[in-house]
């Protein structure tokens, strides 16, 4: 008898089972702290799990695949994220895997970001003269990593981000904001579980772009645990950056879009 193989996303499958499942759990978990921080919902399924930070900000509701897409069991989880998100709220949907079209359920397709892989090993440069590296860890800081974060993307909606609360500081996560003479120029984030680190929330301001403050920033998240690989979703704008700093292209994801009705 042939020796059977799991597929890698049987639910009750640890998370080390591979890299890419790692990712896929830890954007889970967070995503799921982020609503609860933020008194919203969570819901998980074999085959997919969603999180409603009720937040203006699209990517705070964040919908992920769990298990490569079946023609048959995609219908039933595109009507179970439809059911489970009002009709009025924005949503993203995160898969790992290539899907069909999904226009057909409201959604629009936002591309295809690059996941991106570190592997545990070297230093930091030295950060640009001027800049301070300050972590993020009360209120009165935190404040400050949204509003630069807000006016440096820019997120339309983000002021209200479910990681502008207080609570979100308590989950797994490690926040960094740059400021040269005391005034904020840039921020960068990880997210910390299951032995991975994520970086994310990446961001200079316009005013002060082309000194090399994005990438210093990028460098405290990816050794928020020196001992831990890192992974990012790079744009295709930021590839030459993260390159330079030994991360390589591992696969493209696919993201779609669900706009609120009118």
């Amino acid at each position: 008898m042939a020796e059977h193989l799991t597929s890698g996303w049987e639910p009750d499958l640890p998370a080390s089972d591979s890299l890419l499942r790692r990712y896929v759990v830890t954007t889970v978990e967070v995503a799921a702290h982020a609503a609860r921080s933020a008194d919203g919902q969570v819901q998980q399924w074999d085959e997919a799990a969603a999180a409603d930070a009720r937040s203006p900000f699209l990517f705070d509701n964040l919908a992920v695949l769990m298990q490569p897409p079946s023609s048959a069991g995609l219908e039933l989880t595109m009507r179970r994220l439809l059911d489970f998100y009002p009709p009025h709220r924005h949503f993203a949907l995160l898969s790992p895997f290539p899907t069909p079209d999904l226009s057909g359920f409201g959604l629009e397709l936002n591309g295809h970001p690059p996941l991106m892989y570190r592997p545990v090993g070297g230093t930091a440069p030295a950060p640009p003269a001027g800049l301070e590296i300050a972590a993020v860890t009360d209120a009165p800081r935190l404040r400050q990593f949204v509003d630069t974060l807000v006016e440096a993307y820019p997120m339309p909606g983000a002021p209200d981000t479910a990681i502008a609360g207080a609570a979100f500081l308590d989950g797994p996560v490690r926040l960094f904001l740059g400021l040269v003479d005391g005034v904020p120029v840039g921020t960068a984030g990880a997210r910390v579980a299951h032995g991975l680190v994520d970086v994310e929330w990446v961001s200079t301001l316009p005013g002060h772009r082309g000194k090399g403050y994005g990438a210093a920033l990028a460098w405290a998240a990816t050794l928020a645990e020196p001992g831990w690989p890192a992974v990012l979703i790079s744009s295709d704008d930021g590839l030459r950056v993260y390159q330079a700093m030994g991360y390589e292209r591992l696969l493209r994801l696919t993201m779609w879009h669900r706009r609120p009705a009118q």
